[in-house]
């Protein structure tokens, strides 16, 4: 699995969108659309929970730390599906109790990835705040399709790209570019 952080903060707004055809009148899902800075063209759609919306309405308040998660496709010619997601700060103990149900200790600090590659051999301290990056977890919410990709030769910089364009708002629905891909080869 791939993941790239956004270095600079975005300003998000969120929109309930029209959603006639697309959920069924029944749904407990909302239409959503995201739009990054000032920009008038939506950057994210997606379907979400009544919850997801209250808790992304409180998070969203103030510029945010975006970043995009997917998996490299085997295949050059495949599309490539990500999710796009806001960067929210973890405490790396408290995550280990929690996954663990235990506190770790810190002679061993390979076990819950904090610390440099080499604490091992003493070069560096375990825990030190400046050498060890923040920890993070990506609180996934939208999907972003590239039908074709840009940067076959390098995929970090193809997720950095399709973030980049996606904030653009240059992105469109998935399925529409897929019909317009498809009478293209017509």
């Amino acid at each position: 699995m791939h993941v790239y952080l956004k270095e600079d903060e975005v300003r998000l707004r969120m929109e309930q969108v029209d959603g006639e055809g697309l959920v069924p009148d029944d749904s407990d899902l909302l239409p959503m659309a995201f739009f990054a800075e000032e920009n008038l063209r939506p950057s994210f759609r997606a379907f979400l929970s009544r919850e997801t919306v209250n808790a992304l309405q409180e998070m969203l308040n103030i510029p945010v730390l975006l970043g995009v998660l997917a998996e490299e496709p085997e295949q050059e010619s495949d599309e490539v599906h990500a999710m796009v997601g806001l960067a929210v700060p973890v405490d790396r103990q408290q995550l280990a109790e929690q996954l663990n149900g235990e506190e770790e200790e810190d002679t061993e600090p390979w076990r819950d990835g904090s610390g440099s590659d080499d604490a091992w051999r003493g070069d560096d301290e375990p825990g030190d705040p400046e050498s060890d990056p923040p920890a993070t977890a990506l609180f996934t919410f939208a999907p972003l399709v590239r039908l074709k990709r840009v940067h076959p030769e390098n995929f970090a910089e193809e997720l950095a790209d399709l973030l980049e364009s996606a904030l653009a708002g240059s992105t469109r629905p998935a399925n529409e570019a897929r019909v317009d891909r498809f009478l293209e080869g017509l």
